[in-house]
């Protein structure tokens, strides 16, 4: 019986660890990325599963790109954007259809940012961007080339990102189920830990001492795990430089340029902060004063515009170079935020799941094995049902 209890102990353990992920981890932006040369709509949901065979999965980052290559393409032979998107209908990914059979039958890009296939956030830059240049009259072709590079830029990054997350989300997970690898062990060895658990007179003091480590810990290395992805827009801040740029590069001043790309974005997004912005610029504020409320993610944007006032230069050929650059920092960045998060993770180990451990796994196996509860083992009463042994001789 106690093989049988250790077998299933450990069965659970090993289950957990293998379906569910590590504790707060998610992939930001939906589906999982594909690697350079695969096929993106492989890599974005496994062959069989429900969701690819009700077409319900997200776009992968990959697949939009490809798509926006190919809308390039044809858009340079002078195509109209109807007949553009209607020869490029027959060769969209089956998740992006939908919305490729809207654009082609004149619906704007703007309608469109609330379509459920939308709500995936390389989809929902594409659309962004379309709508902008069908306000501003921006060039179709610069913008849909800055925007293949970004989103190329993004989806490197995030590879990188999940490659150095890798191994503390493996760490998180095993250390995660570390008691109730205890307890399977303890069994396996012959001793009884659940019987001591349950039956014993000190059983309910570490069943409900290590319960409440094991909640502990992982609650903590949830908090680290969140904490550690950061914040997730759904268009991200360096593109967003990109689409200020594209206005700019068709004349419009930076007030104009900044409400035309907040009216475009999502209500969650950096809509609220561009428009305080344009307001002020529009208002006849300096732009020095008027972006200094940016937040650090669009900090490149009042730094590119000072140089570019200084200097003399292309202010949209600066805010593409600050893109660019900010884009690039992110696998160094991801790198050095994996580490720190190696380095804490000693902290709930220590504090919390090796006590639980402890409490759920050695120490009733050990009373298992010497016969007695934990007060026997500190020289207190003996546990209820064992027999005291009386002294041999006189």
């Amino acid at each position: 019986m106690s093989a049988v209890l250790g077998f299933a102990a450990l069965t659970t353990a090993a289950l957990l660890l293998i379906v569910l992920p590590a504790p707060g981890v998610a992939v930001p932006g939906g589906a999982p990325l594909a690697p350079r040369g695969s096929d993106a709509s492989d890599a974005a949901e496994p062959r069989g599963s429900w969701r690819a065979l009700l077409g319900g999965r997200e776009p992968a980052a990959r697949e939009v790109s490809a798509l926006v290559e190919r809308l390039l393409a044809v858009q340079r032979t002078g195509a109209a954007p109807r007949r553009v998107w209607e020869g490029l209908l027959p060769t969209t990914p089956l998740p992006l259809r939908p919305l490729a059979r809207a654009l082609a039958g004149g619906i704007p890009a703007a309608e469109l940012l609330h379509h459920p296939t939308a709500q995936a956030a390389p989809v929902r830059t594409l659309l962004t961007a379309l709508a902008l240049c069908e306000r501003t009259g921006a060039p179709l072709g610069g913008v849909l080339s800055s925007l293949v590079a970004a989103l190329e830029d993004l989806d490197d990054a995030e590879l990188a990102r999940r490659s150095a997350f890798a191994g503390p989300r493996a760490t998180a997970g095993i250390l995660a189920i570390l008691p109730v690898v205890g307890v399977g062990l303890g069994t396996l060895i012959g001793a009884s830990p659940v019987t001591v658990l349950l039956r014993s007179s000190s059983g309910p003091v570490l069943l409900v001492a290590g319960a409440a480590l094991t909640g502990c810990g992982w609650w903590w290395m949830h908090r680290l795990m969140r904490a550690s992805r950061g914040t997730s827009e759904q268009v991200d801040p360096t593109v967003v430089l990109d689409l200020v740029a594209a206005p700019l590069s068709a004349g419009l001043p930076l007030g104009t340029a900044l409400q035309e790309v907040a009216a475009c974005l999502p209500e969650s997004s950096w809509r609220g902060v561009l428009l305080r912005s344009a307001a002020a610029l529009r208002a006849g504020a300096d732009p020095a004063h008027a972006l200094r409320d940016l937040p650090a993610s669009l900090a490149p944007l009042r730094d590119a515009w000072t140089l570019a006032e200084r200097s003399g230069a292309d202010p949209s050929g600066m805010l593409r170079a600050a893109a660019r650059a900010s884009r690039r920092t992110r696998a160094r960045d991801a790198e050095a935020e994996a580490a720190r998060l190696a380095v804490r993770l000693v902290l709930p180990t220590g504090l919390a799941l090796l006590p639980a451990f402890l409490l759920l796994g050695i120490v009733p196996t050990v009373i298992s094995l010497l016969g007695g509860s934990f007060g026997d083992l500190l020289g207190g009463a003996p546990a209820t049902g064992t027999v005291p042994v009386p002294p041999s001789g006189g």
